[in-house]
């Protein structure tokens, strides 16, 4: 979902980055790798990023003027926020920040001014969606109907 509203509205600013599955990447990386990322996401060198307090100036410096969209995927920790979105004044007027967790726990900070919570799938469609990445059809392959009504239902 956050894919689609970013390839929706990108048009409408200046610069824009998705960083996707946050959450891995900070397990596998530094953080000032994951701070680069972004800074070339957004056509900005990064080659002054030698630790995080240098990203998170650069970032502030070189995107407080922009009308920026940001996406952060998959975050799960508060830290996360702090280095890669920092406090509000960080950017400009008309900058949008979207961010995905599945710990709301991360957006209760007073940065955040709007969540939405998705809901699941109604149990054909979520059934529906399962059979396409597992049999590449619409419905489960001969005798695999049962099995795929339980793990659609054991996964939520």
């Amino acid at each position: 979902i956050a894919r689609a509203v970013f390839e929706t509205i990108r048009c409408r600013f200046e610069v824009t980055c998705f960083l996707a599955d946050v959450r891995e990447q900070c397990e596998k990386k530094d953080i000032t790798d994951i701070q680069k990322q972004l800074l070339d996401q957004m056509n900005i060198s990064s080659n002054a990023v030698h630790n995080k307090y240098d990203g998170g100036t650069i970032i502030q410096n070189s995107l407080r003027l922009k009308k920026v969209l940001l996406v952060l995927d998959d975050v799960n920790h508060e830290k996360q926020l702090e280095d890669l979105a920092g406090v509000q004044d960080w950017f400009g007027p008309g900058c949008r920040i979207i961010i995905t967790t599945r710990d709301v726990e991360v957006l209760k900070g007073p940065e955040v001014h709007e969540t939405y919570k998705v809901e699941g799938l109604v149990e054909s469609e979520a059934l529906n969606l399962f059979c396409l990445k597992a049999f590449k059809q619409q419905e489960p392959a001969e005798g695999f109907l049962d099995l795929s009504k339980e793990v659609v239902k054991y996964s939520g």
